[in-house]
C-alpha cells in the first residue's frame, strides 16, 4: 500500500538527509495505516526507485521509500497489503519525474498550440536543465502525459468533492476532452494552494495532497489522483 508523504523539503534536500542518515522516521505507534491499531506499525527499511528533477538536473536511481509493516494487531484492515510505503507527495507512482514538471509540460505544449515535435524544444527551453532530455521527454510520453492529466480532471469531476474554488471548473466540466478544458484544468492546478500541508504548499502536487485527504486518506483507502497506487492495481 502507497501513502503520500509530505516531506516538506525538495526531493533533493529529502534524498541527501536520507542518505546521510540525517532524515527523521516518522513514527506511526499511534495508528497503523492498515489496520488502524496503536503500536502495531514498525518500520520495515526501504525500497530503491529512480527520480528525475529536470529544472535542477537531480538525478537518481536509488531514491528511498520508507516502507513500514503492519504486525496485524487490528481487527478492521483496510487493505490485503501488510506493508505500507512512503511516497514523497510531489512523485506519480510508478513514474519517475515530477508531478509538477509533467502538468507544466502539459501547459506550456497547450498554452502555446504547439504540435507535440515543435513542444519538445519549448519545454528543453522552459523545463530542463540535464544532459539526458531525449531520454524522458518524446511524443509518447507527452501522450501519457495527457492522459494522466485527463483522468486526473475526470476523477475530481466524478467524485464531486469540494476542493476546487474557481468558476472555471464548473464551465468545463461537461466538456473535459477538449483542449480548452483541459487547459483551464492546468491552470488551476498550477495555481492551486493547498488547505491541508504545512507548511503550506502550491501546485499540482498540492492538490493531488488535497485530493487524498478529502477522500478520507489511508482510513478511506483513498486513490491517487495522478497515477494509480498499489493498493488500487488489479
Amino acid at each position: 500500500m502507497q501513502q503520500p508523504y509530505n516531506i516538506k523539503v525538495s526531493l533533493q534536500e529529502y534524498y541527501v538527509l536520507f542518505q546521510s542518515g540525517k532524515w527523521e522516521f516518522p513514527n506511526f505507534s499511534n495508528k497503523c495505516l492498515i489496520c488502524n491499531e496503536t503500536d502495531c506499525a514498525t518500520y520495515h527499511g526501504f525500497y530503491e526507485r529512480s527520480a528525475l528533477w529536470p529544472a535542477t538536473g537531480f538525478n537518481v536511481k536509488d531514491l528511498p521509500v520508507m516502507r513500514y509493516l503492519c504486525n496485524n494487531k487490528g481487527k478492521k484492515k483496510n487493505c490485503k497489503h501488510v506493508t505500507f510505503s512512503l511516497l514523497p507527495f510531489v512523485l506519480i507512482p510508478y513514474r519517475r519525474l515530477p508531478i509538477h514538471f509533467i502538468i507544466l509540460a502539459l501547459w506550456i505544449r497547450l498554452r502555446h498550440h504547439l504540435g507535440q515535435v515543435n513542444a519538445l524544444a519549448a519545454i528543453e527551453i522552459e523545463l530542463v536543465n540535464c544532459s539526458d532530455f531525449a531520454c524522458f521527454i518524446n511524443i509518447a510520453a507527452q501522450l501519457e502525459w495527457e492522459k494522466i492529466v485527463k483522468a486526473a480532471l475526470k476523477l475530481i469531476i466524478a467524485c464531486n468533492i469540494n476542493i476546487i474554488e474557481d468558476i472555471r471548473f464548473d464551465e468545463i466540466k461537461c466538456n473535459t476532452n477538449s483542449e480548452e478544458a483541459l487547459l483551464t484544468f492546468l491552470d488551476i492546478a498550477i495555481s492551486y494552494q493547498s488547505r491541508y500541508a504545512e507548511p503550506t504548499i502550491r501546485g499540482p502536487d498540492a492538490l493531488g495532497f488535497d485530493f487524498y485527504q478529502l477522500q478520507g486518506g489511508a482510513d478511506q483507502l483513498a486513490v491517487f489522483l495522478y497515477g494509480t497506487a498499489s493498493q488500487h492495481r488489479f
